[in-house]
């Protein structure tokens, strides 16, 4: 098993020394360095996609912020700080040996292609039910195919897996209903002893008093008893998928060099980047360049405020909705709702606690980001959607000339209508998720993937020649057309065509969408589930 990241390594014996001071002074400011560091380890832990050891993390979080607020427990009695101290050994212990979820399935290298591109490890998922269940052999089928190691067993039953699974599924005998103490007895059981596993109840009923108990008794996840089957293995395969997000960057403009230091040092324990500017009158220079996904803003500085700076900033169109966090020795209310009138998202009062100020600050990007995302992306996929695919793909074509390599395939799913006409639309969208995950993990993330629209997606892959991107598309081919798609009779198999341009023959990005899209129309015509290239170099208008 691989190790984790040797940043979390780190981070991680940094957090395990500062208990450690903690531990042999007795001194509060040591125990809140140590909630800091352990705040920076759970998010560090949910961005490397480790969700059940950043549980377990927060779990230990939540305690220590417990003593923040109730003076009444300073110092940490003996009785509680060893149990701390037993439940941080846990942690680390597991994030010593615990796997780094990678990629579902293998990616494209940046060298040669060649047959034997190693797989990555399959990763155990533990599945709890009655024997004979429906949904058990659909998700072990589909979770196979996806590099996971499903493990099937009943509820009396004892795992035989000497490590954590990734997950623990439950699945009820009964849809829709309580789940029985035998059930919630298993779930503890399991969770005593899979600390960092993420862990899954399946067909909960709408009910806070079900929710609630599976909750106490260990569940992470309590899926609700309308959501399909198909939903479930989206939200499972989500848990491992690979986003290397952008890091996050933060502007920070304060000409307090001591106060600077103070909110850098905290947010880079939450791997939020930052640079610092000391005047507001370079503040659209530094916006420029650095492109932040941010601002902390003093409210008071030589020249202007930081209202008169956000009024200006809101002028310039690109920058109408990058959130503006203002930090300040401000006191006064209405003064504060007055700045947050003007143009402002927030307002922290100095000194800010260093845990509130990251989490504020990760809160307000992720809307921002999330919000700039839902205008490119598609909501079903995650990809590119038409518009955004179209003028990525045009940048492309101008790197990639005079002298490189593009190839553009249009790949569409095949006979889609009956899929839908006999299954239901959400298992058409379940296929067509399956699709997208497999592109997504097999390619690069310097490659275009993007839905063209309904069944149909745009592909384009960089330095990269016909006859390459032709072995590589016909081998996602053939395992798609070998992936099984559950729904609630049993599971159905798609397929889809592709057409194939290149560069030299085509020299614009439309020019490659229309030669691909005629080479698709002949892989349809030629029989289906098939890749065909682009025979004639097409003229730009």
């Amino acid at each position: 098993m691989q190790e984790v990241s040797h940043s979390l390594i780190a981070l991680a014996k940094t957090l395990e020394l500062r208990w450690q001071s903690y531990r042999s002074s007795s001194e509060f400011d040591q125990f809140v360095e140590f909630t800091l560091s352990l705040n920076g380890l759970t998010e560090r832990l949910t961005q490397h996609n480790l969700p059940g050891l950043a549980s377990a993390c927060q779990e230990l979080e939540n305690r220590a912020l417990a003593f923040f607020t109730d003076h009444t427990l300073r110092p940490v009695s003996e009785e509680q700080a060893e149990a701390i101290s037993q439940q941080l050994n846990t942690i680390l212990q597991l994030l010593h040996r615990h796997e780094t979820p990678a990629v579902i399935t293998k990616r494209l290298s940046d060298g040669p292609d060649t047959e034997h591109d190693p797989w990555v490890r399959q990763r155990n998922v533990l599945i709890v039910s009655r024997h004979g269940h429906p949904w058990r052999a659909a998700l072990v089928e589909q979770l196979s195919f996806y590099g996971f190691r499903p493990h099937a067993i009943d509820w009396e039953d004892e795992p035989e897996l000497d490590e954590a699974p990734l997950a623990v599924i439950l699945v009820p005998d009964q849809e829709n209903s309580s789940y029985p103490q035998q059930a919630l007895a298993a779930l503890q059981r399991l969770k005593q002893r899979y600390v960092a596993s993420y862990v899954y109840c399946l067909s909960v009923p709408s009910s806070l008093e079900s929710i609630v108990s599976l909750q106490r008794a260990g569940a992470n996840v309590c899926i609700p008893a309308e959501v399909k089957l198909s939903d479930i293995l989206s939200r499972i395969l989500d848990l491992v998928e690979s986003r290397e997000q952008e890091t996050h960057r933060v502007l920070i403009v304060e000409d307090s060099k001591t106060a600077v230091a103070h909110i850098q040092r905290a947010l880079d324990l939450h791997g939020i980047d930052s640079r610092a500017i000391h005047t507001p009158l370079s503040l659209l220079q530094a916006c420029a360049e650095y492109r932040p996904h941010a601002i902390l803003m003093d409210m008071y500085m030589p020249f202007c405020t930081g209202v008169e700076v956000t009024r200006a900033l809101r002028q310039i169109p690109e920058y109408q909705s990058l959130p503006v966090i203002y930090l300040s020795g401000e006191t006064d209310i209405a003064q504060q709702v007055e700045a947050l009138r003007l143009g402002g998202d927030q307002f922290l009062t100095k000194p800010a606690n260093p845990i509130i100020l990251a989490s504020v600050v990760k809160t307000k990007i992720e809307r921002y980001r999330d919000m700039l995302r839902s205008g490119r992306h598609d909501s079903l996929t995650g990809l590119l959607n038409h518009s955004a695919a179209k003028g990525q793909l045009e940048q492309m074509v101008r790197r990639a000339l005079p002298a490189g390599q593009l190839a553009v395939a249009m790949i569409d799913i095949d006979r889609f209508k009956s899929i839908n006409d006999n299954y239901g639309h959400p298992v058409g969208d379940q296929v067509i998720r399956s699709l997208a995950w497999l592109l997504r993990g097999r390619l690069r993330n310097t490659d275009l993937i993007g839905r063209y629209g309904g069944e149909e997606f745009i592909v384009a892959l960089g330095g990269v020649d016909l006859n390459q991107a032709m072995h590589l598309l016909d081998r996602i081919r053939e395992d798609f057309s070998r992936l099984p798609h559950a729904h609630g009779r049993g599971a159905l198999r798609a397929s889809f065509s592709c057409g194939i341009a290149a560069v030299p023959s085509q020299v614009t990005a439309g020019c490659l969408i229309e030669a691909a899209d005629e080479a698709l129309l002949q892989a349809k015509r030629d029989g289906r589930n098939r890749i065909v290239a682009a025979s004639r170099k097409r003229t730009p208008q």
